[in-house]
């Protein structure tokens, strides 16, 4: 049986994880859900587009820059987003 793409029980468990992960980290887990939707977007479009592999490597790179510049993570989410879109 195939999931759908937002599935509940498989959100659910997504939102589980993503709290333990802030809660190892010392993050605060209010973060991810400011920034959730820019990211999932963006990691399904370089996915399904310039790179499977390299989705979350972007993600990374995004939470990187965020981190080291001070930047507002769905706005270069968004940013990089439009460039993937792009890409070829």
């Amino acid at each position: 049986m195939s999931q759908k793409k937002d599935d509940p029980e498989v959100m659910a468990q997504m939102d589980r994880w993503l709290a333990a992960v802030s809660a190892e980290l010392d993050l605060n887990p209010d973060l991810i859900g400011t920034h959730q939707k820019a990211l999932l977007d963006l990691i399904a479009t370089v996915a399904h587009g310039p790179s499977r592999p390299g989705a979350p490597l972007t993600a990374f790179l995004v939470g990187y820059a965020a981190g080291s510049t001070g930047a507002d993570p769905s706005a270069l989410a968004d940013r990089i987003h439009e460039r993937a879109r792009n890409f070829s």
